[in-house]
């Protein structure tokens, strides 16, 4: 979705908040890329008068508070399916939803979309989903993160995942 700092201005406007909004985002110290991306948001925010007070907390300490805090910055990591983070963390009433996200049309259609075994028909009700989402607004998705993982080319067998996963009883050195 493009970035429009007057269209969020006047939103907050016809919120009631003329003068911009004062939040508190909560988020873990480490790894230590995630508080360095959440004060990218908080300096970008402040064009629209959305002033953001960062705490950033041990992880030990945030994982105690993740589901309490009003505005706090998780990551899900990849799943198998498409599917499966959706219906973890936004699913009406799910223990993870911490953003507690209420939507019937978003549960029936994710009800719908984990009934496909057709990836096409799937991808179509994923599609539906999304759209929901950026309209809603449950979350602000400000990045997907790079993945690299180097190996060496004697190394044979080894498949990249998307979760840094390492099958080590399928790999073997080749010289």
């Amino acid at each position: 979705m493009p970035r429009d700092i007057e269209a969020a201005k006047k939103l907050l406007a016809e919120a009631g908040y003329p003068d911009g909004i004062d939040v508190e985002l909560h988020a873990k110290k480490d790894p230590d890329w995630e508080p360095t991306a959440c004060q990218a948001m908080v300096e970008q925010w402040k064009e629209a008068n959305i002033r953001v007070k960062l705490t950033v907390l041990p992880s030990a300490q945030f994982w105690d508070v993740w589901t309490k805090v009003p505005f706090g910055f998780t990551v899900w990591t990849h799943r198998p399916l498409g599917i499966m983070v959706l219906g973890l963390a936004y699913r009406t009433g799910v223990p993870w939803n911490e953003s507690n996200f209420k939507n019937p049309k978003f549960d029936e259609l994710l009800t719908k979309a984990e009934g496909l075994v057709d990836i096409e028909a799937r991808k179509a009700v994923i599609k539906e989903i999304e759209t929901l989402m950026q309209e809603e607004g449950p979350i602000v998705q400000p990045l997907w993160r790079q993945s690299y993982q180097p190996f060496d080319k004697q190394l044979k067998g080894y498949l990249p995942h998307p979760t840094e996963y390492y099958f080590c009883e399928a790999m073997w050195w080749d010289k």
